[in-house]
Parts: C-alpha cells; sequence; structure tokens
C-alpha cells in the first residue's frame, strides 16, 4: 500500500498528502469514535471547519515548498 507523503493533524481533521507523479492530492477528513472502534469520514461539522482551513493552510504551504 503506498505511504502518504505526509499528514498535518490538528485535534480530530487530518489533511493527508499524497503524490501524484509531478502533482499531489490532498484527503481531508474527521476521525470519530463509534463504540470502540475509531472510523474516519469527510463530512465536518461546524466546529471542525477552522481546524480544517489550518490544516488545509499547512497541506498547501508544505506543496507549495516541495
Amino acid at each position: 500500500m503506498a505511504q502518504p507523503a505526509t499528514k498535518f493533524r490538528i485535534g480530530y481533521i487530518t489533511a493527508t498528502v499524497w503524490r501524484n507523479g509531478d502533482f499531489y492530492n490532498v484527503d481531508l477528513s474527521r476521525t470519530y469514535k463509534d463504540g470502540d472502534e475509531y472510523k474516519e469520514t469527510s463530512s465536518l461539522g461546524h466546529h471542525d471547519l477552522l481546524n480544517a482551513s489550518k490544516v488545509l493552510q499547512r497541506a498547501e504551504s508544505w506543496i507549495a515548498s516541495q
């Protein structure tokens, strides 16, 4: 399985950066607990938006420096 180029996480929000040849793609996800199991979703609530903005800014800065 391919490894991500890097990850940025704040709280429950993660931006995962993947290298795709000369380009990069970013997956944005939120971790939550369902019973005893941790899961991920792309659905964000209002309280997640500031952290999402921050991890996306970090991902953009990292990609721009490559």
